[in-house]
This record gives C-alpha cells, structure tokens and sequence, in this order.
C-alpha cells in the first residue's frame, strides 16, 4: 500500500489506482478461495461493482484501501460507526476495558460495564426502561417476537411489506425484502402478515379477519422509517394510527429502530418525531448506539419484560444468554459512544446536516426527470431510479451503473430499494459539511456518466 500519513477523517477523495486496484483484486480472490459467502460484486462486475475494494484502515468519515485509494465513506459500516471509523471517544473506552477484563460470564455473574450500560439504555428508553442485550440487530428483533410469543401465546405477527428485519431465523421469516433467502423461511405457516407500507385502511380488513381465525397474530412489527427499502418515510400520522389500532386489537406494538435509532433520523428514537402517542411496547435498537462495537438490544415496558424474569421450567437457567451476552468491550464502547450521542451540540449538528443533504439531494435530482427520485430524513437517504412513464418499474440497472461511477470517484455507497434500484446514503453523524457538499458534487457527476 503506498506510503501515506495518518488519517484523520475529514479528508476529501482521492484516487491514486482505479478501482479495485491490483492489491484489492488479488486479496479478494485470496478470500473468495477461503470463504463460503459471495463477494459483492467479485463475480458479476457486469451486475454489480467492477469488483470490491479491500479496506486497510479507517478514520472518521474516510476509508483507505489496500491501494492507496482514499474514499469518502457514505454507508459508515451499514449505519453502525455512527460516529465515524475509529471515533477517539469509542476507542479509549474499549481500550481501557481491554486493560480491565475483556471477557466476562455472560449471564452468569455481570460486570460493571454491562450494569452501566443497562442503566443508560433504561433511561434512554423512558416508559420502556427494561433491557435485554444481544450482540446484533436480528438478535434484537428475535428477542421481540420471542417475548410477544410469550407474553400473547401468540407466535404469528402483523408485519409489513419492504420491511428488512435481518438474515437470522426469526427474522427472516418476518423480513419482506426481495433479496432475503426465501429458502430459509419456515415451511410451515407463515409467521408474518404482511400489509402495505404506509397503507392501513383497507389493508386492516386483513388483520381483521386474522384475529377472527384459528392462528392470530399476538403483535406487529414495524419499522418507523423503512431503511433498506429506499428510505421510506411515512407521514407523522401513521405510527398513532397503527398503534390505537394494534392495541385496540390486543396486539402488543414493536418497533424496529435498529437503524433508525441513536439519532440518525433527528430524535434519538425515530418514533419520537410522531409524539407519545407513537409509543411502542416493545423496540430493538443496535447498530449506530454502539459507535462501531458490536451491540444491540432490545428495550421493554416492565409488565411486558418480567416474562424473562420467570424461570416456567423450575431449572435455574437463565431463560435468555450467551456466551458474549453484554460483552465487556462491547459495553463500554457503547457507554462512550452514547456519552457522545446524546450530546446536545451533536444532535444539533445533525439536524444542521440533515437538513444541507435534503437540500443538497433535491438540487441533486432536480431537473433529472421523474426517473430519479431522493429521499431523506435527517442523515438517512436514498436516491431512487425507475423507468419512466407510467409503468414507474425498478431500473436498477441505472442504480448500479451510478455506484460503478460513485466508487471510481472515490464515494462509498451501498445498494438498496426493493428492486435494488437504489442507492442508500448512511454517512457518519459526524460526517463534514465539506465532505457532503463534495459527495454531493461528485454524486452529480456519477448520474452525468451514467447517462442520468
């Protein structure tokens, strides 16, 4: 890798190699040999990428790779390094509790860190003041529909269409996005009742109809912004609508704010921008409330969570663990990273930013024509291509020949829509404004040679 100084975050791109460059191929090939899993774009460069970079390091809002090249990252780990690669806040804290413990007993006997977590994320949560951890975003959910399966002695659920949920289990079979591995869901009775996203009238007739059959739904699920889908962002109106009506129904009301969460969207939860009437009783949260460490969990009213307190099977087990259950450095990377999320000069400057992008998007698309569209709430957008005319159909074609333009570029970005017809911008929370205005610009000159 060619011989550059340290990074500090707020670089602006720069292409030494065009992408992938010699380096990048050749590990990619090394890892393609050593691993089950496919590389995105690795195999389809016609599809896809012209093939995927290989990160070497990582600071702030900038990636460089085994090449040399220095990006501009806009997908800040899928949302997860909410406060940029490598934030000094999230790095002292874990590198102190290195030097403490490093590994605990799970649910065993708790550490100090995991006491302290439990507290910040109970005060976070407000009405839902208890916590169960998990170390990823499909963990958390899983742990939702395992609790409102035991609550209701319901396992089905009230889910929506383009909702992403995640790749294990449980949450596959409540995912509705077309890349999901259908393969995986079960084969027996379907666990979710999907309905159109954010369309409850008629679609309600259905659920209706569920609670009069022999196998009725116990809870719905929902996320309050759709992220994967391409950024769908109901009215304000839909969250208390859908949640009289859940209750009124007896169906116990959860909200998937794994990406949404932490303060992307502008309020710390994104259900918060639809008043208390919005409250849910049941929320998984993960991603960018650990800062980068891996964390997740899922927070709960006190009468819906004391279902985990009863041992039913008289063992003495706890009825939820692992082995990396609250990990120690985990904890404390997310105790700092939340020390600075809450912060009221970041929240502040994140509604500054969110609201240069939204402007800078609509300049962006304006005068391309109604086959491109953006959209976007606080730092969470999407740019959307469709054929067209009337037929509105997915071009994700177009999609990709901008991401194939964007990486050249030097800009990270990652795919996304239900036809994979869009791309999806998850900056960093502490992303420059120079850097979105020169995202923006470049992200300009990608649909100009993509012929958009």
């Amino acid at each position: 890798m060619s011989r550059r100084p340290p990074l500090r975050g707020d670089e602006l791109p720069e292409i030494l190699v065009p992408p992938p460059g010699p380096k990048s191929r050749a590990a990619a090939r090394r890892l393609r040999k050593a691993e089950g899993a496919a590389i995105w774009g690795a195999d389809a460069p016609s599809r896809s990428a012209p093939g995927p970079i290989v990160w070497a390091r990582a600071k702030g809002s900038v990636v460089l790779d085994l090449d040399g090249n220095r990006y501009l990252d806009l997908t800040s780990g899928f949302g997860a390094a909410s406060l940029g690669h490598a934030s000094a806040e999230v790095t002292r804290a874990v590198a102190a509790q290195a030097r403490r413990m490093a590994q605990g007993l799970g649910d065993l006997h708790p550490h100090a860190a995991r006491e302290k977590l439990a507290r910040r994320l109970s005060a976070l949560g407000g009405p839902l003041s208890k916590v169960l951890f998990a170390s990823t975003g499909s963990e958390a959910v899983e742990l939702a529909l395992k609790t409102a399966a035991l609550v209701t002695g319901r396992r089905r659920v009230v889910a929506f269409e383009g909702g992403y949920h995640g790749q294990s289990g449980l949450a596959l079979e409540v995912t509705h996005f077309p890349a999901s591995l259908e393969l995986l869901h079960s084969s027996g009775a379907p666990r979710a009742i999907h309905l159109p996203f954010p369309d409850l009238d008629e679609a309600w007739k259905r659920v209706e109809g569920e609670l009069r059959g022999p196998d009725p739904p116990g809870a719905i699920l929902v996320e309050p912004i759709q992220g994967r889908a391409g950024v769908i962002v109901p009215p304000e109106t839909f969250l208390p609508a859908l949640a009289s009506r859940a209750r009124a129904a007896g169906l116990l009301v959860i909200y998937d704010e794994v990406l949404t969460g932490g303060g992307r969207t502008g309020p710390f939860w994104a259900w918060e921008r639809s008043g208390p009437a919005a409250e849910p009783d049941l929320m998984a949260v993960g991603k960018g409330i650990g800062g980068g460490v891996a964390i997740a969990a899922l927070l709960g009213k006190p009468e819906i969570m004391e279902v985990w307190a009863k041992d039913k099977l008289g063992s003495g087990e706890a009825p939820y663990a692992s082995t990396y259950y609250a990990h120690p450095l985990a904890c404390a990377g997310a105790l700092a990273a939340l020390e600075r999320l809450t912060a009221p000069d970041l929240r502040a400057d994140v509604e500054t930013k969110g609201r240069a992008l939204a402007t800078g998007l609509a300049s962006l698309v304006g005068g391309r024509g109604p086959g491109v569209v953006a959209r976007s709430i606080g730092l969470l957008a999407a740019v959307e291509f469709v054929e067209e005319g009337a037929s509105r159909r997915p071009a994700p074609d177009r999609a990709r020949a901008v991401l194939r333009s964007l990486l050249g570029s030097g800009v990270l970005a990652i795919p996304g829509g239900l036809g994979g017809n869009a791309i999806s911008l998850l900056p960093s929370l502490v992303i420059s404004r120079e850097q979105i205005d020169e995202a923006l610009s470049r992200f300009a000159k990608a649909l100009d040679q993509a012929g958009d």
